[in-house]
């Protein structure tokens, strides 16, 4: 928490603060240059936009490709990216991004100030689809003072504003392919990340080449980077273990222990707050009757989830969409598997026979389709009669996300509590979907938001906990640790629990 502690404390003792850190992994004397990393991954790398994009293997390509501000380092807290340092006034209610100088997008045009105006300005544009747009809503202006020099003015204090500022999907444009078709940004990259986009195919794989004019010296070490598909989760094990394929971007649960102790093989897992969620619309019945959601609740074994799906590799969770790892986080009442408890909420909510559902599952990643069967399986006591029917995930993003009724969802780890009410329960919210819509709930996460008195934030988002604890817009059964793996010539690879950010330009090749 070190970042954000110098901020609050800067705000608290009325200082303007500068913070200058240098970039994560400065070149490394014992590393080579050249060489091709092979990544396999199991999702489809839909679009190219980083605005709007979302897919697990969809971060890798933008984090490689696009610079933000700020970034999220290793250690979970913002580090400089395409800016250097920044200030913050001492009620955290303006906050000055120096810039680097002599960056350069991939097309060679200089990345100055008016690119990270145009940038925010679309993001915060109501007529176009920003995934950050519900973090940085804060932002009253936004304004270059010169090239070099970007100042933000915010509608209330917020302290963490250099941590939303490194959203995965907030990384600089540039001007000029923002006063074009938009459109274009789905298969066109032009960055001033490390790396360049040489060829995008969604089907296949994408390739991505060394910037050779990339801002830290001595980086990229890698002369390319390729995302190879895999729709078949046999072939990308079995194509990493023959050494045709160097990284796993995610290893299956079932196939961790295997994978880990092959020979040549560094696997590597994290605790994380990542989860798969029990979406439940509550403007459509049966979900609209807070005693089905929680007839539903308690008809999980979370435990026996754990080390059935997860394999161990988790840990149980109680519905709290923050995990442990989050500094406002509170104490959750455990929900013990409780099937009878459940079937006498049924029958309050007018189910005394039991409830027939249909669950929909994407089949990508596979935890989805796993967990839904499991849940079929143990709430089957409790008098739910689900059918799960399991689809393609373009079919499932096309016509269930964020319009189905009752599906699995899946979610990766937020950097803040704001960051993480903001992305899904908010009204507001930019991946609304579960048509709660709760005022109260809007109002603490803003008042958390809105002040720099530790003391008001922990009450304000403990109520927020509370108040979604009590209404259950989702059932989370567990926190999945990351897991990934690599083969033991590649050197400098990192695991983030927060998985949007991976410093491939500080990953080298032993041969």
């Amino acid at each position: 928490m070190i970042f954000r502690n110098i901020l609050r404390r800067s705000a608290l003792l009325g200082i303007a603060m500068a913070l200058a850190v240098p970039a994560f992994g400065p070149a490394n004397a014992g590393s080579k240059m050249g060489g091709t990393l092979k990544i396999s991954h199991s999702t489809r790398i839909a679009t190219l936009n980083v605005l709007s994009l979302s897919g697990p293997a969809e971060y890798p390509v933008i984090d490689m490709a696009y610079s933000g501000l700020t970034r999220i380092g290793p250690d979970s807290q913002p580090m400089p990216d395409l800016a250097e340092s920044w200030e913050a006034s001492p009620d955290a209610t303006e906050f000055t991004f120096n810039l680097r100088q002599g960056v350069n997008f991939h097309d060679g045009t200089p990345a100055t100030a008016s690119d990270v105006v145009a940038t925010y300005e679309a993001i915060l544009n109501p007529d176009i689809p920003a995934s950050a747009a519900s973090v940085l809503n804060m932002i009253e202006t936004v304004s270059a003072t010169d090239d070099l020099t970007v100042k933000f003015k915010l509608k209330t204090p917020f302290a963490d504003f250099p941590t939303s500022t490194a959203h995965a999907n907030a990384r600089i444009l540039s001007e000029e392919a923002l006063a074009g078709d938009l459109t274009k940004l789905d298969t066109v990259v032009n960055g001033t990340g490390p790396f360049k986009m040489e060829n995008y195919d969604s089907a296949r794989v994408t390739r991505l080449v060394r910037n050779d004019d990339y801002f830290i010296e001595g980086k990229p070490y890698l002369d390319a980077v390729e995302m190879h598909l895999f729709p078949d989760l046999a072939a990308e094990t079995t194509n990493f273990l023959s050494g045709d394929i160097d990284v796993m971007l995610l290893v299956q649960q079932a196939d961790y222990e295997r994978i880990s102790s092959a020979p040549n093989v560094n696997a590597l897992r994290v605790p994380s707050g990542r989860y798969v969620n029990v979406v439940m619309r509550f403007d459509q019945p049966p979900f609209d009757d807070l005693k089905v959601r929680e007839a539903l609740a308690y008809s999980i074994d979370r435990q026996l989830l754990v080390d059935l799906v997860l394999e161990g590799l988790g840990r149980p969770a109680h519905d709290n969409i923050l995990s442990p790892e989050f500094k406002f986080r509170i104490d959750t009442p455990e929900k013990a598997y409780d099937p009878e408890k459940a079937k006498k909420l049924l029958a309050e909510a007018g189910y005394p026979n039991g409830l027939k559902l249909n669950l929909v599952a994407s089949n990508r990643p596979a935890i989805r389709a796993q967990v839904a069967i499991a849940i079929k399986q143990m709430a089957l006591s409790a008098g739910f009669d689900i059918n799960v029917e399991t689809m393609p995930h373009d079919t499932y993003i096309a016509n269930v996300w964020k319009k189905g009724k009752f599906y699995m969802a899946y979610w990766g780890m937020q950097p803040t509590e704001d960051a993480t009410f903001n992305l899904l329960l908010t009204s507001n919210a930019s991946y609304e979907d579960t048509g709660w819509k709760n005022k109260e709930f809007d109002d603490l996460v803003q008042a958390g938001r809105s002040t720099t008195i530790e003391s008001e934030r922990a009450n304000a988002y403990s109520k927020a906990q509370e108040l979604m604890l009590s209404e259950l817009p989702y059932i989370i059964a567990f926190y999945e640790d990351v897991s990934t793996a690599s083969k033991s010539k590649v050197q400098g690879y990192t695991l983030n629990p927060i998985n949007r950010y991976f410093y491939l330009e500080s990953v080298w090749l032993e041969e």
